[in-house]
């Protein structure tokens, strides 16, 4: 009878031990990996606000209308804008001079003058600039 109690008993021991080891050992790995998930989740987040690269058609009305909006901002964008025939013109508020595609510039056009009402444009956006491309 002794040798059974003795028995039961080891093997609570070991048991226990067994318990204690794997849960010391599953506990903190287990912190350290949703600690890794919430980082890797917040660096992807912060890439998705950082290059936000949308894609949208607006007609040349709305784009007069953004780039009212964003140079009445606090940190304006640039705005450019290519036309059908492959000039591009850079804005950086609603009456500077543009610039073609050379880097030359172009003359006192306004936006407004730039922009033809009738056509669509494919606006993307980056970090420093607002692209409109017509269509």
């Amino acid at each position: 009878m002794d040798s059974f109690w003795s028995k039961l008993l080891i093997l609570g021991i070991v048991a226990a031990i067994g318990v204690f080891f794997i849960h010391n050992v599953y506990t903190p790995q287990r912190s350290a990996q949703e600690a890794m998930a919430v980082s890797t989740q917040q660096s992807v987040n912060a890439v998705k606000a950082g290059v936000d690269e949308t894609l949208s058609i607006v007609s040349g009305s709305q784009v007069e209308n953004i780039a009212n909006n964003n140079f009445a901002g606090a940190s304006p964008k640039k705005i450019t804008i290519t036309k059908a025939n492959g000039a591009t013109y850079t804005f950086t508020d609603l009456t500077s001079t543009a610039t073609d595609s050379a880097g030359k510039e172009t003359g006192a056009q306004t936006l407004n003058a730039a922009v033809d009402n009738s056509k669509n444009y494919k606006q993307s956006t980056s970090l420093e600039t607002i692209f409109f491309a017509e269509q």
